[in-house]
């Protein structure tokens, strides 16, 4: 993997405000991808979710919610830093889950696969339509210029289940390949 500064992404801080994400770029603040998706839930799913935390009770469900949110910050980490080369292959023999699921990201979804690499946690606007999100990779993936995005679960989702998660990039990408700011 060679890295290429194809883009210049720009710089930015990010803030939480009635429970959504959002990036302040100079004076302007724009909501991130994911939180416009959140907020925009059809209601039947919403009332999963709802019924979800009621089957497991609120306690559990916080409990849950935070443990595979600092999971898949450490496995988003750990991706970094291989794709930094900060860390090597030994750092992975230790048997924990986010170690397994990150090794298992670089074996089977990176190496061999990622040829370049433009950018890594890379801040991304639309000020014209007035979102912005993080990429957590842009590069080339098998001969064409790609925005990556790393997911963690703990078995295989079905595509009906993951229908934001292509909505997200679907949102992102055109920024970057189009020419637009980034």
């Amino acid at each position: 993997m060679k890295w290429n500064n194809k883009f210049t992404y720009p710089k930015s801080s990010r803030s939480l405000k009635n429970g959504f994400r959002h990036y302040l770029f100079d004076n302007n603040k724009l909501p991130s991808v994911t939180s416009i998706l959140q907020a925009t839930k059809s209601e039947e799913d919403k009332a999963a979710l709802e019924n979800w935390k009621k089957r497991v009770g609120h306690f559990e469900a916080n409990k849950i919610k935070n443990e595979a949110s600092a999971r898949g910050s450490s496995m988003h980490l750990h991706i970094e830093m291989f794709l930094k080369n900060r860390i090597n292959e030994s750092f992975f023999e230790e048997n924990e889950q986010y170690k397994n699921m990150a090794k298992e990201i670089i074996d089977k979804g990176i190496k061999g696969k990622l040829e370049e690499i433009y950018g890594i946690e890379a801040t991304l606007q639309n000020p014209e339509h007035k979102y912005a999100g993080t990429a957590d990779l842009i590069g080339v993936y098998q001969g064409q210029e790609a925005v990556i995005d790393f997911k963690q679960a703990n078995k295989p989702k079905k595509v009906d289940y993951i229908q934001d998660y292509f909505l997200q990039l679907g949102r992102l990408a055109p920024l970057i390949f189009r020419g637009a700011q980034v």
